[in-house]
């Protein structure tokens, strides 16, 4: 009579998926399976004498609830709720949590694809161009004297004051250089010293700048290439690209621009 049980228990055993046909069959890993049972969202039917876990028709309905769940987004504590509640309130009010998630992740890969296809075009400019650049809206946020270095602390509380949403390295800072001081500025009319940088053709240079002695001797060295007889006298607009300096670990990418306009 025992000898039969056993067999009937063994006969019962192999109607049963093993960890491999069922992670087979839902086309994931074994690790997965063993992941949401160590998190108590999945549960055998039943382990084996060998220590095998089996699966019946219920735990592949179980697991198939769960991973549509992770592909919507719903996090492994609250597919745990609802694995317990099974409440229709609670999902209802769970999948609006997470949708409204999904929408906050999705505007972020939105801004990040912008960043990114804005980022390419300055890795395949060329060092020195001409180029035809749109009006410019600035707004001045800082100034110090040309003779003097960037005092860091005051262009801090400067960059802190201002009345932007932006990140401090998710924008460009424009140098305004003249004889006396530089003045800093962002884009954006936020701010009552304004200045509008009009659209037409400019020369372009872009340096890889690591320390302000080199930027000022890039200054000097640009500023002699521009002196031409032919051109009206422009000022030279300094923009650190803050965001495209990311390709290099020790060195702040600038363009040195200025606005060509032909003697008449």
């Amino acid at each position: 009579m025992l000898e039969q049980d056993h067999s009937e228990e063994e006969r019962k055993i192999e109607t049963y998926l093993t960890m491999g046909q069922l992670a087979e069959l839902m086309s994931i890993s074994k690790h997965q399976i063993r992941y949401n049972e160590e998190k108590g969202l999945l549960t055998p039917a039943l382990i084996d004498t060998n220590g095998y876990h089996k699966y019946g028709m219920d735990q592949v309905y179980q697991l198939a609830n769960i991973l549509l769940l992770r592909s919507l987004g719903v996090s492994t504590a609250q597919i745990a709720q609802f694995m317990t509640n099974q409440d229709n309130v609670w999902a209802k009010e769970t999948l609006k949590e997470t949708l409204k998630a999904t929408e906050a992740k999705l505007q972020q890969l939105l801004s990040a694809k912008e960043q990114i296809e804005n980022l390419l075009p300055e890795i395949e400019q060329k060092d020195e161009s001409y180029l035809e650049l749109p009006e410019r809206k600035l707004s001045k946020i800082y100034s110090y004297p040309i003779t003097e270095m960037l005092d860091i602390l005051e262009f801090y509380k400067a960059i802190k004051n201002k009345q932007s949403s932006h990140s401090l390295f998710g924008e460009s800072f424009y140098y305004l250089v003249n004889a006396r001081q530089i003045d800093v500025y962002v884009e954006g009319t936020f701010s009552t010293k304004q200045r509008i940088l009009q659209a037409g053709d400019y020369l372009v240079k872009r340096v890889w700048i690591e320390t302000e002695e080199e930027l000022l001797e890039a200054l000097n060295v640009f500023s002699k290439e521009v002196n031409s007889p032919f051109f009206e006298l422009s000022e030279i607009i300094v923009k650190e690209t803050a965001y495209s300096s990311i390709l290099m670990n020790n060195k702040l990418l600038y363009e040195l621009q200025y606005f060509i306009s032909v003697k008449g």
